[in-house]
Formats: C-alpha cells, structure tokens, sequence
C-alpha cells in the first residue's frame, strides 16, 4: 500500500490517478454501447420523463429552448460553455484542491469518483434520450444549429469533428454535467479565499443548470438527480473517511490519572471515605475521612508540627548546644 501513495505528501502517486480516469473512460464507454441497443427504450424513457415534468407543470426546458433560439449571441455562448467549461473546469478545480487543500484531496476526489460511478450505473440501467432527440417535440438542438460557429459535431452534440463515436447520446439521467457542476461550486464556496471565487461558487452550478437545459441537452429532472447522487456520494465517502480516521486514532485511556490516584491513596489508608486530588501537580486539595472534610494544607502543617520520634534528641542536642554557645 506505501507504493500507492507518496510518503511525503500521503497523496497517491500520479498513475494511480490516471488508472483511475481510464477505468472510467472505458466503464462510459461500456455504457455508451449498450445504449445504443435500446435507443427505442431511451426515447420511451425520455417522453415519460416530459410528461411526468409536465404533470408537475416544471416541463420549462422548452420555453428556455425557444427563447435561447432568439438570441444567437448567447445561444453561441451557451455552446462554447457546454462544450468545454464541463471538461475543463472539473480536472482544473480537481488540482487546485490538490495544491490547496492537501488533507481533504483524496476524500474530495473520492467523491467525485463515486458520484460519476453511479451515474455511469445510471446510464446503463436507464438510457435516456434528451429532450433534443424526442422524434416528435418541437426542441431544437442548439448545439447542431450553431455547429458552424464551433469545433463541435452537429450529430453528437458536444463531441469534436470527427469524434462522434466516443458518446453515449442517451447519458442523459442523471446529468454529470449539472453534478459536477455542484461539486465544483461546493469546492469554490469551501475553499475559496475571495469573495469572487466564492461568488463563482453560486454561479457555476446555476448557469450550467440553464445551458443544459436551454440547449436541449438536459430535463431539469436530470439535474436534480444528479445533485442527489452526488449528495448521496458525498455522505458515503464522508463516512468511509470518518470511520477510518476513528480507527486510525490512538486509543485514549480508560481512566482519568486523579481518579487512579484516588483510587490507591483510599485503598492504602483503608479509611471509608474518598480522597480528592486536585491536579496531577499536587496542588492542596481536599481529604474527606466520614463525612469530615480536612484541607490539605492543614494536614501538612499538622504532620510537620509532630516530626517523628527518632528526631526530637537531636533538636534538643542542638537546642542545648546553641544555649552554651
């Protein structure tokens, strides 16, 4: 286990960070194939997911659509901030935290591990088409639209030129983009040493929540399940993290050193009562004999008042000694 980890630092080391990103590329990609097989059972999915939003009368994906369709300045913007902030800001935050905030790093980047773990579980068990890909809903796919304004497909959504075969088209429940998002905004907010970056804190998840959903990428009810498996990720790792601190921890003593103390002094003296120490110093303190309380101090004068027997002939020696001098 020491080869896993810096001896310094106590960070791992820097491939175990990459075998961790390739064993999540490949499980999305897994994810990515078997998606494609149920592309009926995706679009299936995603109109209950519309018609369930409508039923809570929180369906506002199309309305921002339309309204993004109106303002091609912002609509550009809104598909340069999709296709590169949400694969640009995470790893960037991922090492600030690291340079900033060393203790917290491995339980920190756990968490996003996780969080993107089981959203992958996600995309595997329920593919989703997004509101773009719903084959009779009047959306319009942003990204598409304005592909010649970017090096994005106009088939694949945020994927480059070329590169439209390394996406999962149905990954839309839960949304990494809107998780992660959170996750970054948490970190900005904790982490953050000015009030700009804490502001960006509150405005990064907010804006990503509009772009996914303006875009036609995203249901809002894909947001909101991806900040719950991030706040269930979250607590999980915090536990893990708790639980083996405590067993790191050293153990603590059974017993307070007084009461030990306390414990021999009464045995010794065989008197019914109990005897208060106050201090590991020996400061005066207070001696209970049957229910009568005598000061310590007292006690002291009393024994020097009354020296043992062997000694009284030589005070007297020296008493009759200084008399003749």
């Amino acid at each position: 286990m020491r080869r896993l980890r810096n001896q310094t630092t106590g960070l791992p080391v820097w491939w175990v960070e990459v075998l961790m990103l390739a064993v999540l590329y490949y499980s999305y990609t897994g994810t990515r194939s078997v998606a494609d097989a149920s592309a009926a059972d995706a679009i299936r999915l995603g109109h209950d997911l519309l018609r369930f939003e409508a039923w809570l009368h929180i369906d506002i994906e199309l309305s921002l659509n339309r309204w993004l369709q109106r303002v091609p300045v912002v609509a550009v913007l809104c598909c340069y901030y999709y296709g590169t902030l949400h694969f640009v800001v995470t790893p960037s935050l991922l090492v600030w935290t690291h340079r900033r905030n060393t203790a917290n790093y491995s339980q920190i980047r756990w968490t996003l591990v996780v969080t993107t773990l089981i959203s992958l579980c996600g995309f595997f068990l329920f593919p989703t088409a997004p509101p773009r890909l719903l084959p009779g809903e009047p959306f319009t796919d942003t990204m598409a639209h304005f592909a010649g304004w970017g090096w994005w497909t106009g088939t694949a959504s945020a994927a480059p030129q070329g590169l439209e075969g390394i996406t999962n088209q149905f990954a839309a429940l839960p949304s990494l983009h809107c998780a992660w998002a959170l996750w970054c905004g948490f970190l900005l907010l904790r982490y953050g040493r000015r009030r700009i970056t804490r502001v960006l804190g509150v405005l990064y998840p907010a804006a990503t929540v509009f772009v996914v959903m303006s875009t036609a990428n995203h249901y809002l009810l894909d947001a909101v399940a991806g900040w719950i498996v991030l706040g269930f990720s979250a607590g999980v790792v915090a536990l893990v993290f708790a639980r083996r601190r405590a067993h790191r921890a050293p153990p603590t003593a059974l017993t307070d050193p007084s009461s030990t103390d306390v414990t021999s002094a009464s045995g010794a003296t065989g008197v019914s009562g109990a005897i208060g120490v106050s201090g590991a110093t020996g400061a005066p303190g207070a001696t209970a004999v049957s229910g009568a309380t005598v000061s310590a101090s007292d006690a002291t004068q009393s024994s020097a008042a009354a020296p043992p027997p062997g000694s009284l002939p030589v005070i007297a020696q020296h008493s009759d000694g200084a008399r003749a001098h």
